[in-house]
């Protein structure tokens, strides 16, 4: 079940926002962005899923 579901424009700018359980911070996409670009430098096939301090 997902605890959370952010929608971001391709800034990075959350669109839509929703906390089902309230266990993640809504703080937590503003990370999504570094991630994706520390991914991009490291290798040109980014993967379609991230884990973060046990956020997936």
């Amino acid at each position: 079940m997902a605890s959370a579901i952010f929608f971001l424009d391709l800034k990075g700018k959350t669109l839509l926002a929703r906390n089902y359980r309230g266990d993640i911070p809504m703080s937590a996409v503003e990370k999504f962005p570094i991630l994706l670009s520390d991914a991009e430098e490291e290798s040109s096939a980014v993967p379609p899923c991230f884990s973060h301090e046990g956020i997936n």
